[in-house]
């Protein structure tokens, strides 16, 4: 896994104590983007630098200077003010036959690839009208666009301030940032790279504020002993109430991924895949319990909570609004809430009241305040899915909109169920799941609307570690 900074001031802060300047940091990083450049545009191209007055525009128009006659090289000027580092690299651009443009719709003319310079991630205020019309203007013109450390318009949290530049490449400077893996960023930041400053990663980075999910994380549970019989290999069972469909998706899911025996305790008959047993009652051998998929208020009413403490848990949907919850929180427990129910539980905890849309503008903050707060380990759905256990922040980025079908998630709770019941931890079960979860719907080769939690279910069956 990747360490992701929320911000890189201090990170920039140590290179120059270990002996490099401002200058060489800099350098490095317009090297980043004009070779990027070079590979991905034809030369003699005209390529144009959006210029605010911060240190991203400072390495745009650096860049400008490196890729100076090989390119049409122009920048605009948004602002008359700039700081000393950028009106260094302006004046320096110039001397290379660099052009200065005020005017916008002159300098977009012929221009095959932009270079966002205008703001950086210290953004802390909402853009004006000109500035938000400048950057839908640029997302409407026809080009390859680069974004230099981060979308101008998408501040260091992940939030977007009025609008944001949407870039096929982010080259962000030196480390990457937590911001650029948020819901929102997932439409803007395009493909991310990682400009090398002249440092070392192990060099530069320090304590990390999360950690971004990576494919070698996953880590399925194929079986290499032989001498094994089902009882091996753990017992999930799943808690069936009113609508019991999401129920039997997610205990097939939890069979696909390995558990040796997967029952559905209801009280009434179920006409049930061959593979799922039935029974009435939790019984001592079940070292896994899931509920709350498809469970309505006078279900959650008849579960007998205290047969319930001595298991591994994963509770998903409705539990995640009663205050039933907190009964049976433990350090085994995984909680897959969505952004509404996640909301629902901060206000039970008396940590906040939040509308959705307030959660899903600080997500990191509010997933980490509660995984500080209680035992266990949390699983908050969402376009990148955060994973949370005391206060450390995994973000699956792997996330796709062929995802967004009812029965989805509750797959997702099954996966984690059946990784439990073979003896994974809860947070190495919540990554593999939702790492394989994600890989199975990417490996989906129908069109993207046609994805169905049964897909998802088959896809799991053919994975591989990478």
């Amino acid at each position: 896994m990747k360490k992701l900074f929320l911000n890189t001031k201090k990170l920039d802060e140590r290179a120059i104590d270990l002996g490099l300047s401002n200058e060489i940091l800099m350098e490095n990083a317009a090297n980043a983007l004009s070779k990027h450049i070079c590979k991905h545009i034809k030369k003699g191209s005209k390529i144009l630098a959006i210029a605010g007055k911060g240190n991203n525009a400072a390495d745009a128009i650096a860049a400008l200077r490196i890729l100076a006659k090989k390119y049409k090289c122009e920048v605009y000027l948004h602002f008359d003010e700039l700081n000393d580092m950028s009106k260094f690299q302006l004046n320096a651009a110039q001397n290379f036959g660099v052009k200065i443009s005020k005017d916008l719709s002159t300098a977009l003319k012929g221009t095959k690839c932009v270079i966002d310079g205008l703001f950086g991630s210290g953004l802390n205020k909402n853009l004006n009208q000109k500035e938000v019309e400048i950057i839908n203007r640029l997302n409407r013109f026809k080009s390859y666009k680069i974004a230099c450390d981060i979308p101008s318009g998408l501040n260091e949290s992940g939030q977007i301030l009025g609008a944001c530049f949407k870039a096929d490449t982010t080259i962000t400077m030196g480390a990457p940032k937590l911001g650029l893996y948020s819901d929102f960023a997932k439409d803007f930041v395009g493909h991310i790279k990682v400009a090398d400053l002249g440092i070392s990663r192990a060099n530069f980075e320090g304590m990390a504020d999360g950690y971004l999910l990576t494919k070698k994380e996953l880590k399925l549970p194929f079986r290499t002993r032989k001498n094994t019989n089902k009882g091996d290999f753990g017992h999930a069972a799943f808690i069936s109430g009113t609508f019991n469909g999401a129920c039997e998706l997610a205990a097939l899911a939890a069979s696909s991924i390995g558990a040796g025996l997967v029952s559905i305790i209801s009280q009434k008959p179920l006409a049930l895949d061959a593979s799922i047993m039935q029974t009435t009652k939790i019984t001592p051998k079940m070292n896994v319990v899931a509920l709350s998929m498809g469970l309505c208020e006078n279900d959650i009413n008849n579960i007998d909570f205290k047969s319930l403490k001595d298991k591994k848990l994963v509770i998903d949907a409705s539990l995640c609004r009663s205050d039933k919850i907190f009964d049976i929180l433990n350090k085994k427990c995984v909680l897959t809430p969505h952004p509404a129910e996640f909301c629902s539980l901060l206000s039970m905890a008396n940590i906040a009241d939040l509308s959705t849309k307030q959660l899903q503008n600080e997500r990191f903050k509010y997933a980490k305040i509660w995984s500080e707060k209680f035992n266990g380990v949390l699983v908050l759905k969402g376009a990148n899915t955060i994973i949370a256990k005391n206060g450390r922040l995994f973000i699956l980025a792997k996330g796709t909109s062929l995802l967004a079908k009812g029965g989805s998630g509750d797959v997702l709770s099954g996966l984690i169920a059946g990784l439990l019941a073979q003896g994974f931890n809860p947070l190495r079960a919540a990554i593999t799941a939702t790492l394989a979860h994600a890989q199975a719907a990417r490996n989906f080769k129908a069109n993207s609307y046609a994805l169905t939690p049964h897909d998802i279910i088959k896809g799991v069956k053919w994975l591989k570690n990478a």
